[in-house]
């Protein structure tokens, strides 16, 4: 197995340090973050907002916690994850990466991470000494071999829909992943922050308990819901996992507001009735549509072709630039991305051959059309040069 190569953190910008260098420009499309603009049933909600205080004030935690799992299983279509063993509700998805984190060190686990993916998973499970190495999307996607990596391995950790990529799992090789962890009694570890991006055809939950494989699950809202980053990381694990990671848990958290799982539990409510096409899928697709009419179609990496989640994967291949300088000049026009190589973590110090920037597409549409427009206009400049 190729160990994990570990960069100076002091010597480079983390990929969450140019999402904050983003929030200075004009046009920021660096961070992934749900800031589109509110739907009209959606600025509903925000105008019930005293009326949601009081409901949820009338709530003991433990019934504000069963109702916002109850309200994302009807969204996502599971009947399975309402009787799930454990039910962990943190602020953000990074909390509970840090949770894992903390769990996996706590077993001196070998962890095969996705990669490329958002380098904070990378980051947070090294701060806490975890051995990380990387499984790529072909691996994991079942274009090369997987097994003789999960025979060396005690943990998989995949991000599935995979951020930046956009890359999702087909029920068939879900359960081909699950049946192999449980041969090679390999615990699975999935971040899904991005699943509300794709249908919901088939439940993951479902095929996890019913298989008896080891496993944890989060979840995120912070990438859908235009909810001023108001957002929970719902946290699921089999049984086996259950002790340890309450007891963890307990040490650092004792709930979330109730008034935030009240709120967004109408979001949730809000996207069932008007269905995920209407209420998200639709509008990432416009945002898409229009990235790709102003840019072009070759400057997507073909790797994310057919991604559906809210941000894009472009290649500066054909115009001859690395993602640093693209990003240091972009952001001198003043739009933030993120660079390419913050993604891939096991060889983020590496200065050559990354030729690929991250750009969001959920943003209000005036800033989304600023930044796309000096986008072309500097990809038709560096063209020419």
């Amino acid at each position: 197995m190729t160990v994990a190569r570990t960069a100076d953190p002091a010597q480079r910008k983390t990929l969450t340090d140019y999402e904050q260098i983003g929030f200075s420009v004009e046009a920021n499309l660096a961070d992934g973050h749900a800031y589109q603009g509110l739907s009209h049933s959606q600025a509903e909600i925000v105008e019930r907002m005293s009326d949601l205080w009081a409901y949820s004030e009338a709530q003991s935690i433990p019934e504000s916690t069963q109702i916002y799992v109850d309200r994302y299983a009807d969204l996502i279509g599971s009947a399975y994850l309402p009787d799930a063993s454990t039910h962990l509700i943190l602020p953000t998805a990074s909390n509970s990466i840090d949770l894992v984190a903390a769990y996996l060190k706590l077993r001196h686990s070998r962890v095969l991470l996705t990669h490329p993916t958002f380098d904070n998973l990378a980051l947070i499970l090294r701060r806490r000494g975890v051995d990380l190495y990387p499984v790529t999307e072909p691996e994991v996607a079942g274009a090369l071999p997987l097994a003789p990596k999960l025979a060396e391995t005690d943990v998989l950790f995949l991000v599935n829909p995979n951020n930046p990529t956009g890359t999702n799992l087909s029920k068939e090789r879900f359960e081909e992943i699950v049946h192999a962890c449980l041969r090679h009694d390999v615990m699975l570890v999935i971040d899904t922050s991005f699943r509300l991006f794709y249908p919901q055809n088939w439940d993951d939950y479902q095929i996890l308990h019913e298989s008896g494989v080891s496993f944890i699950l989060f979840e995120d809202t912070g990438k859908v819901f235009p909810t001023q980053d108001m957002k929970a990381s719902l946290f699921t694990c089999s049984p086996d996992n259950r002790a340890a990671l309450h007891e963890i848990y307990n040490e650092i958290y004792l709930c979330v507001s109730k008034f935030t799982l009240a709120v967004l539990g109408d979001f949730f409510d809000n996207a069932r009735r008007e269905g995920l096409d209407q209420s998200v899928h639709s509008l990432v697709a416009q945002r898409r549509s229009r990235a790709r009419e102003m840019l072009g179609e070759e400057v997507i990496d073909p790797t994310a072709r057919d991604s559906r989640i809210s941000v894009e994967w472009i290649s500066t291949s054909n115009i001859g630039q690395s993602d640093k300088t693209v990003t240091a000049e972009l952001h001198e026009r003043g739009v933030g991305v993120l660079p390419g190589r913050g993604f891939f973590w096991n060889r983020a110090d590496e200065e050559a051959g990354v030729s690929n920037i991250r750009m969001s597409l959920m943003k209000p549409e005036p800033e989304f059309e600023r930044g796309l427009e000096i986008l072309a206009n500097y990809f038709a400049e560096v063209t020419h040069r």
